[in-house]
């Protein structure tokens, strides 16, 4: 989709992070109107103060992404308003780190509903009539944690989740091609975004969420890198994107050298287990 002018973009998540900066980065590109989906009113209210500010025509809808009725309610609506919804962009996402063993599964539906439910609910109401005007792109924001787990990492229900919107997405490719439509799907590596920091922590020292942000500092990129990557990829219609040098690398050695990457990641995480080990002793002193 080379020309972005007067699209009509759908993105989640849009409150902040990735999604309000894909939101700024699609409304620069001349994209009008920017649909802005998310569950936190405030948050959603500020992006649309910043897209106002730039000259676009931003419409705000405070929605769930794991109620299929709402979001279908809403897709019904924009199409009957405006026509057509170009441009789908699945960024809304939460995490978890816990231990498996002490996940419960109200734990698992938290996070899976949110980020493999939401992109299926939104798939679900938008892909039928990107399909009746053979027309269309989708972007589904997944994670590098759903190529690859970089060690010893305590998100089983985000990689799981994260992992299902690749394969979704790889397949999805496949089937829509044939309407006419694109597929992208996003694999960010460690960004700035509030997520990095609100991730809720079970069954470990809190403190470990500011050790790991300690250990990735110098690889992290701005939601505004990612966005502006994601929007290169749909001008050129690219599936896989990957970001950030450190993951473009790790994806590169997970592939071609299995063995000498899952040595590596088996020595990194007995380092990090002593790491929050440690944490764990001081914390319970």
């Amino acid at each position: 989709m080379k020309d972005l002018k007067d699209k009509a973009i759908l993105i989640t998540g849009a409150a902040s992070g990735i999604g309000r900066a894909t939101a700024i980065a699609f409304a620069r590109k001349g994209a009008n109107p920017v649909i802005l989906v998310d569950i936190n009113p405030q948050g959603l209210s500020e992006t649309a103060s910043e897209l106002g500010r730039i000259g676009s025509n931003p419409v705000p809808y405070t929605i769930d992404v794991t109620d299929f009725e709402e979001i279908n309610a809403m897709v019904n609506e924009v199409i009957e308003r405006f026509g057509r919804i170009d441009v789908l962009v699945n960024v809304a996402g939460v995490s978890l780190i816990c231990p498996v063993e002490k996940l419960e599964l109200a734990d698992w539906e938290r996070v899976l509903n949110v980020d493999l439910w939401g992109v299926i609910n939104t798939i679900t109401a938008i892909y039928p009539q990107m399909i009746e005007r053979r027309t269309g792109h989708i972007v589904n924001v997944a994670s590098t944690d759903g190529l690859f787990t970089p060690g010893l990492y305590y998100s089983g229900p985000y990689c799981a989740a994260k992992s299902a919107v690749v394969g979704l997405s790889e397949n999805l490719l496949y089937e829509a091609m044939f309407h006419g439509i694109a597929v992208t799907c996003v694999c960010p590596g460690a960004v700035d975004t509030p997520i990095l920091h609100s991730t809720p922590v079970k069954g470990l020292p809190p403190e470990i969420i500011e050790e790991a942000n300690r250990l990735y500092d110098p690889f992290k990129e701005a939601p505004e890198d990612t966005a502006s990557a994601i929007v290169k990829a749909v001008e050129k219609e690219k599936f896989l994107l990957i970001t950030t040098p450190l993951m473009k690398t790790a994806y590169f050695a997970r592939r071609h050298f299995p063995w000498l990457w899952f040595m590596a990641m088996k020595a990194t995480s007995r380092s990090l287990k002593k790491m929050v080990d440690k944490a764990s002793k001081a914390s319970i002193a």
